[in-house]
């Protein structure tokens, strides 16, 4: 048997599974009114979500895309424009107030 990488969808899969489970616990833990049984569950299942967003990132995913507006883009300034602004912060720094 050879051993392959995981897409991002199988590991995201398997992390739905290990929440669906910790779930379970978490609420069955409430019921026996284990709270910190409870809490640690319920803690477990955010450091799933972090691990799968953080990998999301990594992988170069569009997921970080979606905080910028669609029209939003990066700018190019000129060698010339970014100069011309430095010796203008000079000079205002020069001159008294």
């Amino acid at each position: 048997m050879t051993a392959r990488p995981l897409t991002i969808e199988e590991i995201e899969e398997a992390a739905q599974g290990f929440k669906e489970d910790l779930q379970r616990a978490a609420n069955r833990a409430v019921r026996q009114k284990g709270t910190d049984k409870a809490l640690a569950a319920l803690e477990s299942i955010e450091a799933i979500n972090s691990f799968v967003y953080t990998l999301k990132m990594r992988a170069g995913s569009d997921l970080h895309r979606a905080a910028w507006p669609a029209r939003a883009r990066s700018v190019h300034i000129p060698a010339g424009v970014n100069e011309a602004s430095k010796k203008r912060a000079k000079k205002a720094k020069k001159e008294p107030g």
